[in-house]
């Protein structure tokens, strides 16, 4: 466990340096290095780091096949399914042979769908944006 634990205050002193990351766990640099030589931190001074970064235990809890998401947190990619589902309809409504301009889609089809497209490109926009996180390096190395 201490490793695992090590491994997240290890990201937290590399971005930010380990006087800072001391401070922010209220914790003096020494008392931080026994730590990082293998004390482990009460659960209160790791309460203060979850406190100031919620990725801190992210190796520990993978090892248990586990994250921590926010009790509020919401699930992006059912809204988008959502959004996808009313799309499709609304295109085949549109594009349907008996619609007001039968397979060509009208100016009034058009503006009657443009707030239902502008969600679905704000959801697709979304999901690119955490492909480019999940691809955006964690730690940057330096020689």
């Amino acid at each position: 466990m201490h490793a695992k634990l090590m491994r997240g205050w290890g990201r937290i002193i590399d971005r930010m340096g380990k006087g800072a990351f001391a401070d922010k766990i209220q914790c003096g640099v020494p008392g931080l290095n026994k730590q990082l030589t293998g004390s482990m931190p009460s659960f209160e001074v790791i309460d203060r780091a979850f406190a100031f970064d919620k990725h801190v235990l992210d190796d520990w809890l993978a090892a248990h096949q586990m994250r921590a998401v926010a009790a509020n947190a919401v699930c992006d990619i059912d809204d988008m399914q959502l959004v996808l589902a009313r799309a499709l309809v609304m295109l085949n409504e549109a594009e349907h042979p008996d619609g007001p301009g039968g397979r060509a889609i009208t100016h009034q089809e058009y503006l009657a769908g443009e707030a239902m497209m502008r969600e679905l490109q704000a959801a697709s926009a979304n999901w690119l944006q955490k492909c480019t996180n999940i691809r955006r390096p964690t730690v940057v190395a330096t020689s």
